[in-house]
């Protein structure tokens, strides 16, 4: 499909030459941002000229926004985002988007953004419910006809944790904006934390067998005095055809953990002793996979976005900040670039400076990274709506009600501080590198209808 269409194809080789350049020693950002800012040129253009759109215009958005992602840079990926939900609607219903393999890959890939969006900006997601509920069914039917068909059973349990990452999202968002009296959100919050509660039970057992546990970790160095986990244990991590169950279940861990974290605050308390210890096994899952010596390319990165929940749970020690660090400082070797408002909320959270880099004396800092990094607030635009604004700030996570030394800083009365950043004008000729996704009205897009 990339072959026949240029902004796709710009879109993947793009994507493919960030990863190689980051291997590179002498690795410049010019050789993959090339890609990129031709692949953002030519969908402009599309655009513009009004031509059909079609399922390679979804992906090259999807592609796009999946860059934006890595390189930091959220604000442009909501604007993708957006753009690939107009076309989504426009062109299929919660129906019509399961009919083949092509589609219900995209609609994934979406629903993966759409919850992203959601979950940082403490919003709710774009996409209605049903559209969520869709695609659970028909992998619940699925499992159903194929009861022995792991990629179906897999399918069918992330979509359910999907599903319900749409329930605690939307929940709490509009317990945050005062639409829902205490009577009703004490309703929805019991039959969601039921839900919740019975989540274990409605997985498939044959993701858990047990005699698929990794029992040895050869090559993995011993393991780290001041390790704050035990990633070695022997029942814990699953191999083989069950690799998969890691990552499920990781994902779930944080799904509930948000929930807890938001009632947390909702509540004006501190987290549990049962938060705490589902954010020391979040971890332990992470350090799991980065030690296991048969992961896939990119093992860590697709745990990654567990870290940032679970580092506001642990203990502000400087042993468990410590660990932290190094977890994000090797994230961030591997390609995967924190936006600097993350690192400035961390800041305030941890009392330790880790805007600049999360090691002291710059260890370990890839002159690459630095380089993107440098790179990526340069083009940095400034939000034009609220939902960019929150993603930006981040505030699903760093709301006004960060949690502080056992008393939550909304019941000391303190705002959460500006990023101290500073914001290029949206639609001024700043000095920017590359410039930044096209300055256009991305919530307006002139569909062609066909396929619905």
């Amino acid at each position: 499909m990339a072959i026949e269409n240029e902004p796709l194809l710009y879109a993947v080789v793009g994507f493919a030459a960030y990863h190689h350049t980051l291997t590179k020693p002498n690795g410049k950002i010019q050789d993959f941002l090339r890609y990129y800012n031709r692949s953002v040129s030519l969908l402009r253009l599309s655009l513009q000229k009004n031509q059909k759109h079609t399922v390679a215009t979804i992906l090259t958005m999807l592609q796009l926004a999946t860059m934006e992602e890595f390189l930091g840079d959220w604000v442009n990926l909501l604007g993708h985002q957006k753009a690939a939900y107009e076309i989504l609607t426009e062109l299929y219903t919660p129906r019509t988007i399961l009919q083949n393999e092509t589609l219900r890959r995209i609609i994934c890939w979406y629903i993966r953004f759409d919850l992203f969006a959601g979950i940082m900006s403490g919003s709710e997601t774009v996409l209605s419910r049903e559209w969520f509920a869709a695609y659970h069914d028909y992998y619940l039917r699925e499992v159903r006809n194929n009861p022995l068909d792991f990629r179906s059973i897999y399918e069918e349990t992330m979509s359910n944790s999907r599903l319900l990452a749409t329930d605690v999202a939307t929940l709490f968002a509009r317990k945050s904006k005062g639409v829902i009296d205490d009577g009703e959100f004490a309703g929805e919050l019991e039959v969601l934390s039921a839900s919740l509660a019975a989540w274990e039970g409605t997985r498939s057992p044959t993701m858990t067998d047990p005699s698929k546990h990794i029992k040895d970790f050869p090559g993995a160095a011993s393991r780290d005095p001041a390790d704050i986990v035990d990633p070695f244990d022997p029942n814990f991590l699953y191999g083989d055809d069950l690799f998969t169950t890691n990552y499920a279940l990781i994902d779930f861990w944080a799904i509930d953990l948000m929930f807890r974290f938001q009632l947390a605050t909702v509540e004006r308390k501190t987290p549990s002793p049962e938060t705490e210890a589902l954010a020391f096994k979040m971890c332990k899952m992470f350090e799991a996979l980065e030690y296991y010596q048969q992961k896939l390319p990119g093992a860590i990165l697709a745990a990654q976005a567990t870290l940032s929940i679970a580092s506001l749970i642990l203990p502000k020690d400087q042993k468990h900040m410590t660990w932290c660090r190094k977890k994000f400082a090797k994230i961030e070797s591997h390609g995967y670039i924190y936006p600097a408002a993350f690192r400035e909320r961390l800041t305030d959270h941890w009392g330790e400076d880790v805007r600049r880099w999360w090691l002291p004396n710059d260890g370990d800092y890839p002159p690459m990274i630095r380089s993107i990094r440098e790179w990526t607030e340069e083009r940095t635009v400034k939000p034009r709506d609220s939902a960019g604004e929150d993603i930006r700030e981040i505030k699903g996570i760093f709301s006004s009600w960060t949690l502080e030394d056992g008393v939550t800083k909304a019941e000391k009365g303190t705002e959460t501080e500006s990023d101290g950043l500073e914001h290029s004008d949206a639609d001024g000729d700043g000095p920017m590198v590359y410039g930044s996704s096209p300055d256009y009205d991305w919530n307006r897009i002139p569909v062609q209808l066909g396929g619905r």
